[in-house]
């Protein structure tokens, strides 16, 4: 190794674990109210219990787990209260993180913006929905990454990850949605935010960012309430 080059530090297996688990939590591997087995878990992801255990203390703290005293670690359920504080929050803080991303995003930033687009793109015309979502998210959290504020970024990439459990439950099982213009309109918005940013012109992209949310929390609204069908009432 020459001098003064650094030695690439293998990922913790804690990281590991976090990762792996947080992504099984996301895309319904593992269901809301579903318990952790850290046993079966660990032999799972050929990981030990302790780094296990601590991943799942993390994601507690993340809001993806409850811990149960006596019982131990169960996937969090998506309740209707969780939902409406969700997008109360995300609309406050995204429109934040554009008018930001406009003063401050550079040309590398709006290529990346770009590029996660196209990806989103290409997975919708493979209608296939985890990289979708994953394209998606990857999106918005490059966003986030334009406001140049750590502290916003850390509060939006958690609140990303919850929204990214929504959109996969939409998309993958979509008789309530119209699951083609929701597709569109996202790619299309997406779109002429960049165009907003590129002119940075903050308040055209506060706006477009929240017709953006508002769109996705309606799809999810409409995911989540039931059919005059199924409660009977049947005209």
């Amino acid at each position: 190794m020459k001098r003064g080059e650094k030695k690439n530090s293998p990922v913790p297996l804690s990281e590991v674990a976090f990762q792996q688990i947080k992504s099984q939590i996301v895309h319904l591997a593992l269901l809301p109210g579903e318990q952790i087995d850290e046993t079966v878990m660990a032999e799972t992801l050929g990981i030990g219990r302790t780094p296990i255990r601590e991943s799942l203390f993390r994601l507690a703290a993340e809001g993806l787990l409850q811990v149960k005293t006596g019982r131990g670690f169960f996937v969090r359920d998506i309740t209707l209260d969780d939902i409406k504080d969700l997008f109360e929050t995300l609309l406050v803080l995204e429109r934040a993180a554009v008018a930001l991303a406009a003063r401050r995003i550079g040309g590398s930033g709006i290529g990346r913006l770009e590029r996660l687009n196209e990806e989103f793109q290409a997975a919708w015309k493979r209608r296939h929905f985890l990289d979708v979502t994953l394209a998606n998210s990857r999106f918005h959290r490059e966003l986030y990454a334009a406001t140049e504020n750590a502290f916003m970024r850390t509060y939006l990439n958690s609140l990303q990850t919850q929204s990214q459990r929504l959109a996969y439950i939409c998309f993958t099982r979509p008789a309530a949605i119209d699951l083609e213009a929701h597709a569109e309109e996202s790619i299309r918005d997406h779109h002429l935010l960049i165009v907003r940013l590129k002119e940075k012109d903050e308040v055209g992209a506060v706006e477009l960012i929240t017709g953006h949310i508002q769109r996705f929390r309606k799809q999810v609204a409409d995911y989540t309430t039931p059919a005059l069908l199924d409660l009977g009432h049947v005209a």
